[in-house]
């Protein structure tokens, strides 16, 4: 088995390991942090060391697969101030021969950015006698390096944060609501006449409480409503201005240009129905239902569903996993957990975890890929099941990752309570999502989000006042939340605490 890893140890010294078959090798990581041709460029964070360690594989990879036979190249593993280690690979037909050892070439000398237009050749090769020469097949050699690289790129965070490609997406959101508010629901007409309480507001527009909460509160987080001194809805000077009908700089027969647009006639039939799509191909709903039509009970929809999701999920998963230390806990339960990719990046940063991922029978079919392309099988279990009226198993740590945002405040209230109830004494249930402010006026970003979670599942972004009221209800302590990536952030709720496990390791209560 050949393995080039990081294990972040707080320095750049003695975190880079090279394992071979039986030999081992530790090195340091301070060269490839200076790597000035992998973005970020003045970056030495473990990001940038495991971005750096990622092109390296890469390049290890492509150099062998156009070795030719009886040819020889020199893949580096170890860079220090006057020297480098080498793997010598001789192609010998379906074989390599691999001998690994030194150069007097310093390791600043050594860019892996380079590494491809510049394949290095190593004249003062001084191969390590306690090493020895081993013989593998190149398949073997290039599954390793697969497998390597698979580890280094997806469970570590990202180098760059891409919430702004996010924002970008879910930006259309905000045109069809405004568009739906002025010209199918006259809202803001309504309330230049006179300021009204929510419910006044949603009677006169026609809508259900979930549709008129996700309306306004985009409203609110566009600036475009207020609250008054008695805790009023009403315009604010950018609206009264420009979007009441009849005013000198009033801008809505332009914003009604879009009236007929199908992304607006689709918000507005969703508005006034209050329910997600359902049969209409690539739009039906995530949410599991008798009688209901699901993407995730359909084998082709599941995977295209599944799989997109994991898009965000291995940039997001990683932060998570290591911004919440779990201490001495022993089990996960990871409900909804699709790919278990939230599950494997905790398992590899607590190796004497166990976690079961708990989802839809098609949606397994994918998490077994998984399970396998990360090598947790033996750590990671698959059950198939209703999380709403299974069974739940008894677990330290229970993880909710975007998932209440499905379902309404019913049922989250419902499934909080069964999830506080399997919890082994002292554990905690982790809620991972979008939060709107409590006053549910913003962020703008989670607003938008909220409209695209309506459209496609029975919920909606909430705020940490609602969760910690179904929290507390089931007779949680609440903590958080604590940001994580792409407008997430994790909830703590822990469960009586007696001589179990704290968030740090053992708590003696």
């Amino acid at each position: 088995m050949l393995r080039l890893t990081f294990d972040d140890n707080g320095t750049s010294h003695g975190d880079l390991r090279l394992q071979f078959g039986k030999f081992a090798r530790t090195g340091d990581s301070y060269y490839l942090g200076l790597d000035t041709g992998i973005e970020p460029a003045d970056d030495s964070r473990p990001a940038k060391i495991q971005a750096v360690l990622r092109h390296l594989l890469e390049q290890w990879s492509e150099r062998l697969r156009h070795l030719a036979d009886e040819e020889t190249t020199y893949l580096p593993f170890e860079f220090s101030d006057e020297y480098t280690g080498w793997l010598r690979c001789r192609r010998q037909g379906e074989n390599v021969q691999v001998d690994i050892g030194w150069s007097m070439l310093p390791g600043y000398e050594v860019r892996p950015s380079e590494f491809h237009a510049h394949p290095f050749r190593v004249p003062d090769f001084d191969p390590i006698p306690d090493a020895g020469e081993q013989e593998v097949p190149l398949a073997e050699l290039l599954a390793d390096i697969a497998a390597n690289r698979t580890d280094v790129v997806d469970l570590h965070p990202p180098v760059t944060d891409p919430t702004s490609i996010f924002e970008h997406y879910r930006g259309s959101y905000g045109s069809e609501l405004l568009t739906a508010a002025v010209c199918h629901f006259n809202v803001l007409g309504l309330l230049s006449r006179e300021a009204m309480d929510f419910e006044t507001l949603r009677g006169a527009i026609g809508l259900q409480k979930r549709s008129a909460v996700v309306l306004i509160t985009a409203l609110r987080a566009m600036g475009l409503i207020r609250t008054d001194a008695e805790g009023k809805l009403a315009l604010t000077t950018l609206a009264r201005q420009h979007l009441v009908p009849g005013h000198t700089y009033d801008i809505g027969d332009y914003i009604g240009l879009s009236a007929t647009a199908p992304g607006v006639l689709e918000m507005v039939e969703r508005l006034r129905s209050g329910r997600p799509r359902q049969n209409d191909g690539a739009g039906v709903a995530f949410i599991y239902r008798d009688g209901t039509a699901c993407a995730m009970e359909s084998t082709e929809q599941a995977r295209h569903f599944t799989l997109a999701l994991a898009g965000r999920a291995r940039n997001v998963a990683p932060v998570l996993a290591e911004k919440v230390p779990l201490g001495s806990a022993r089990t996960l339960l990871d409900l909804g957990g699709g790919t278990g990719i939230y599950s494997i990046a905790f398992l590899k940063r607590n190796p004497h975890l166990a976690a079961t991922v708990l989802d839809r029978p098609e949606v397994l079919r994918i998490a077994e890929e998984f399970r396998t392309r990360y090598q947790v099988e033996n750590r990671l279990d698959l059950v198939a099941g209703d999380m709403l009226t299974d069974d739940l198993p008894k677990s330290d740590v229970i993880l909710l990752s975007n998932v209440l945002h499905d379902w309404d405040e019913e049922q989250c209230a419902d499934l909080v309570a069964r999830c506080a109830a399997a919890l082994k004494p002292g554990g905690r249930i982790l809620v991972h999502d979008v939060f709107l402010s409590d006053a549910l006026d913003g962020p703008l970003p989670v607003a938008l989000y909220s409209a695209a979670l309506f459209t496609l599942t029975e919920g909606r972004a909430y705020s940490v006042a609602e969760y910690r009221t179904w929290l507390e209800a089931a007779g949680l302590t609440v903590t958080g939340p604590t940001p994580t990536l792409v407008h997430c952030g994790v909830l703590e709720a822990f469960g009586q605490r007696t001589d179990t496990w704290g968030r740090g390791g053992l708590s003696l209560a």
